[in-house]
């Protein structure tokens, strides 16, 4: 989504657009990728000096409850993703770098049970394991196996 529509549809939304929030989307659009709200405070805070924890994660919340972002937990921390409405996607997200792959797939055609009488409105597919640099590091890093297991 680019910074002028995503200011757009908050305007749509009865939303006030200041400064602070400009910025806000503007950070989160060039992500990317997954992130916390404190990463969001601490790269903001740089620039408006004073600004609290608070303000950021109210306005994260306001941007989830617009179906702007979307909250998962990854480390047993909320992590949060732009939405996209147009393809649906599913991620692969590396457990030790955060990295996040996006794949865009047709819900309809996987072969998924469904119980009758069910409609599906929207999916959230999350695959996790590790990106090919840090797996490559844990293996030069990982202990030796245990004997037990052989």
């Amino acid at each position: 989504m680019q910074l002028d529509k995503m200011i757009d549809y908050l305007v749509e939304h009865g939303v006030r657009i200041t400064t602070q929030r400009r910025f806000l989307v503007d950070l989160i659009l060039g992500l990317n990728r997954p992130f916390s709200a404190i990463e969001i405070y601490q790269a903001m805070e740089k620039t408006f000096h004073g600004l609290s924890y608070g303000t950021v994660y109210r306005n994260l919340e306001l941007f989830r409850q617009l179906r702007i972002v979307e909250i998962f937990v990854l480390d047993n921390e909320l992590r949060y993703r732009i939405i996209d409405h147009v393809q649906p996607h599913l991620y692969f997200i590396c457990m030790d770098c955060k990295q996040t792959i996006p794949m865009s797939f047709d819900p309809e055609e996987m072969e998924l049970p469904k119980p009758q009488q069910f409609r599906s409105l929207k999916y959230k597919i999350d695959i996790f394991g590790y990106c090919t640099d840090c797996e490559s590091s844990l293996e030069t890093h990982a202990p030796a196996r245990p004997e037990w297991n052989d």
